[in-house]
């Protein structure tokens, strides 16, 4: 394999890592808003409203702010990724996010449920049906942002092979 192929092959690498870290830290920050409004007595009845909202703008937000910060033009050629330098200590530092991350907002959520469920009179009901919608909001979020970044990467494609 050449060089060439090698640094496509870490970039692809790169990009995958990079959305997933991305994705841990917004994971991560809404079950911080979770734990703390469920803490200051806020409804389950309430929070399963509220939240798939306030999930979709936390991604929207975020993926506006990487199309802003993410440089679209570039004034090298189409192979001009080859010839920028490969950024390992990026790479290292995110792999290193989504690793500790992910599962540690995986334990966290576990020991916050035990203990809830310990210290209060909750309907299980309420909490399995919050629960539901907050993971759905998630997921409708991911899925949306994903479509917008695929229509925006694609009008920029259009817009591109024009010129």
């Amino acid at each position: 394999m050449n060089k060439e192929n090698i640094l496509l092959i870490l970039w692809v690498i790169f990009g995958f890592v990079f959305v997933i870290a991305i994705e841990s830290i917004l994971y991560f920050l809404i079950h911080l808003l979770y734990f703390g409004l469920a803490e200051l007595g806020i409804s389950y009845n309430i929070m399963t409203y509220v939240f798939p909202i306030i999930t979709l703008i936390f991604y929207a937000l975020t993926a506006l702010f990487l199309l802003k910060i993410i440089k679209t033009k570039s004034r090298l050629k189409a192979s001009g990724i080859y010839l920028t330098e490969f950024p390992k200590k990026l790479l290292i530092i995110m792999t290193l996010v989504v690793f500790i991350l992910t599962p540690l907002t995986n334990k966290l959520s576990g020991m916050y449920a035990e203990s809830a469920s310990e210290n209060t009179l909750l309907e299980m009901g309420e909490y399995l049906r919050f629960y539901g919608w907050f993971n759905l909001g998630i997921a409708i979020s991911q899925t949306l942002v994903l479509i917008a970044m695929v229509g925006f990467s694609l009008m920029k494609l259009k817009e591109i092979n024009k010129n």
